[in-house]
C-alpha cells in the first residue's frame, strides 16, 4: 500500500521536488518529484525526450548513482553526504527515502544559510567547512549545486553534510567518467561558493578566520 502524504505537509519545496517527513519513521524523511518539476519538463524538453523511459526521475537516477559509487567506490567519509537508505511508493509518485539529519533537540539539522543569518556561524563551522571542500576535492562524486541551502550541520556529529544537488545535470555525463574533468567543475563550484560565503559573512558582520581559498590546490 502506497504511503499517503499530504502536500501542506511538505517540509521543503525544492526545484525539482518536495521533501516530506516519513509518517512511519521519525529518522527518516521522502522526497519525491514535484508536479512543478514535471511540468517544466513538459514544457522544456522535445517530444522525444519526453517519451524516454522514466522522462521524471532522472533526479532519482543521477542522485542514486552517486551513492552506489560512494558505496562501492571505496570512498571514505562518506558522512558528508546524506544517507541514502531506499525506494518507497507514495500517492505521490515514487519517493526516495533518506536519513534525516537532526539537532540534539530532535529538530531537522540547520543549513549553512540559516547558521549564517542567524550569526550563530562561528569558526568551529568554518573549520569543518573547509573539511567538506577538502573531501570534496579527493572525491570522484559528482556535486552540481553547492549551495548554502543544500548544506546542513550536523551537531550531533560535528560536520556538514550535503543534503541536495548532487548527480550531474544530464545523462550521460562528462563528469561521470573523467576525474581531472570533474575535479575542476567541482573546484568552481568551492570557489562560487566560498565567494558568497564571504561576502554573506560580511553582510552579518562576521570576523573569523575563514582560509577557504586554501583548501583548493590547483
Amino acid at each position: 500500500m502506497d504511503l499517503q502524504l499530504r502536500l501542506d505537509q511538505a517540509i521543503a519545496n525544492g526545484n525539482e521536488r518536495l521533501v516530506f517527513s516519513h509518517p512511519e519513521s521519525d529518522d527518516l524523511l521522502i522526497k519525491v518529484i514535484s508536479d512543478r518539476f514535471r511540468k517544466r519538463m513538459d514544457h522544456k524538453y522535445s517530444i522525444s525526450t519526453r517519451l524516454r523511459r522514466l522522462t521524471y526521475y532522472w533526479p532519482y537516477m543521477k542522485e542514486v548513482s552517486e551513492h552506489i559509487y560512494l558505496r562501492e567506490g571505496q570512498v571514505e567519509n562518506t558522512h558528508f553526504v546524506q544517507e541514502f537508505k531506499g525506494f518507497v511508493d507514495t500517492n505521490l509518485g515514487l519517493g526516495i527515502t533518506v536519513k534525516a539529519v537532526k539537532k540534539h533537540n530532535g529538530e531537522l539539522a540547520d543549513t549553512l544559510s540559516a547558521l549564517i543569518s542567524s550569526k550563530q556561524f562561528n569558526q568551529e563551522h568554518a573549520d569543518r567547512l573547509n573539511d567538506l571542500f577538502k573531501w570534496l576535492e579527493r572525491t570522484f562524486i559528482v556535486v552540481r549545486d553547492l549551495r548554502t541551502v543544500n548544506i546542513v550541520w550536523d551537531e550531533i556529529n560535528g560536520h556538514f553534510v550535503i543534503i541536495d544537488g548532487i548527480g550531474s545535470r544530464r545523462l550521460p555525463s562528462l563528469r561521470s567518467v573523467s576525474r581531472l574533468y570533474n575535479r575542476r567543475a567541482n573546484r568552481r563550484r568551492i570557489t562560487k561558493l566560498c565567494q558568497r560565503l564571504k561576502n554573506d559573512l560580511e553582510s552579518f558582520g562576521h570576523n573569523l578566520n575563514l582560509n577557504f581559498s586554501q583548501t583548493l590546490h590547483y
